[in-house]
């Protein structure tokens, strides 16, 4: 029998309830955000496509009808700072569908599927199916998961992240190396995959230089990802690092230190409006110190390849002049379900988890729909 979240199932029904988790928590999203809506703004919801077209979901949509352009009309150029893929499959999915919103809606909502069911595999190769569930509950439950469902990148490069490594698991490198190049095209974060599969690699090899085999070249096959895009920005702009100077420009963002972005999220909690105090300053600096607390966690539970991959995606994304969206951006890092899914095994921990999780789900998701910020 397993134990659950305080339910008992049988072994046979975790793939039932793995289903279960992925319909309900859709469904319960797009409903909760029609709700959510009517009552806090009052206003009748003529379309729940109208209704997720918000933030950066607009510029993918923008990419997906014009591709990238270097007019500062409407300020178009700046959409060079998103990576291709994600846009790209919108614009080929509206080629059947007709309507770009809701091509985007679902590649988001395919990638959540596969990202659940490929993050429940990987999962199972070490643990036991109520841990293999319980991490794909976390994950599909999480303050921001409602981001897997959006026109943004989360379902995607999780899709491309945990199945890339699956198939190192299995010794695919291959597909692998693949999946790893699409995930290095979706987001600059792919690129650390790389390493961490070449550690990985090397772990399946007890660290012998003699074993490594011509399989090892497929994973060389990840930067190619990021190199696509750098190409876009040279075709562009004339310059492959173009994206850098609009992020510093525009978005004030420079790459420093994390100890800095964490003095500037602590500074945003004393200065900035009631609201932002809350959602750009403390929200972030809670998150970018509970990143570090649940990468140092993994170090100690959980593969080493996987740990690794953490600690470089989060040494990224807090090695800004501020911290900004790292609610959204631990969504997109799976090693840290695998260890919630430990910490959960006890009982008192996975209500906790579960409370706060969908407490802050209904929050930050209602404030979204509203077109008001949440990371």
């Amino acid at each position: 029998m397993i134990d659950y979240l305080g339910f008992t199932m049988k072994a046979q029904r975790a793939k039932r309830e793995l289903v279960a988790i992925v319909f309900v928590t859709t469904l319960g999203t797009f409903f909760l955000s029609y709700v959510s809506y009517m009552v806090l703004e009052n206003k009748t919801v003529h379309s729940l496509l109208t209704l997720w077209n918000r933030w950066d979901t607009i510029h993918y949509l923008d990419i997906a009808r014009n591709w990238y352009s270097s007019t500062t009309e409407g300020e178009r150029h700046l959409r060079i700072v998103f990576f291709p893929l994600y846009p790209a499959l919108v614009k080929a999915v509206s080629l059947v569908l007709r309507n770009h919103m809701l091509s985007a809606l679902l590649v988001s909502n395919v990638s959540y599927v596969l990202c659940i069911l490929y993050l429940y595999k990987l999962v199972l190769l070490d643990y036991e199916e109520k841990t293999a569930v319980r991490a794909a509950f976390y994950l599909s439950v999480f303050p921001t998961a409602y981001f897997l469902h959006a026109g943004y990148t989360e379902s995607l490069y999780l899709a491309l992240t945990v199945s890339s490594f699956y198939y190192a698991r299995k010794g695919r490198w291959w597909l692998s190396g693949i999946t790893g190049m699409f995930a290095s095209a979706t987001r600059i974060t792919g690129v650390v995959l790389l390493p961490a599969l070449l550690f990985e690699y090397m772990l399946q090899r007890d660290f012998k230089v003699r074993a490594i085999g011509k399989n090892i070249i497929w994973l060389f096959l990840i930067p190619l990802g990021l190199f696509s895009y750098l190409a876009i920005n040279y075709i562009t702009f004339g310059s492959p690092f173009k994206f850098l100077e609009f992020q510093k420009e525009h978005w004030f963002k420079t790459l420093i230190p994390p100890w800095k972005g964490l003095t500037g999220a602590w500074s945003s909690t004393l200065w900035r409006q009631p609201n932002e105090r809350v959602l750009v300053g403390w929200a972030e600096l809670v998150s970018g110190i509970l990143g570090y607390i649940l990468t140092l966690i993994a170090f100690l539970r959980i593969r080493l390849s996987y740990a690794a991959y953490l600690l470089l995606t989060w040494v990224i994304v807090t090695s800004t002049s501020y911290w900004l969206s790292l609610p959204r951006y631990m969504l997109s890092a799976f090693p840290i379900f695998i260890v919630l899914s430990l910490i959960g095994e006890r009982k008192e921990a996975g209500y906790l988890i579960v409370f706060l999780s969908l407490t802050l789900f209904t929050l930050f998701m209602s404030l979204f729909v509203q077109g008001r910020w949440a990371f």
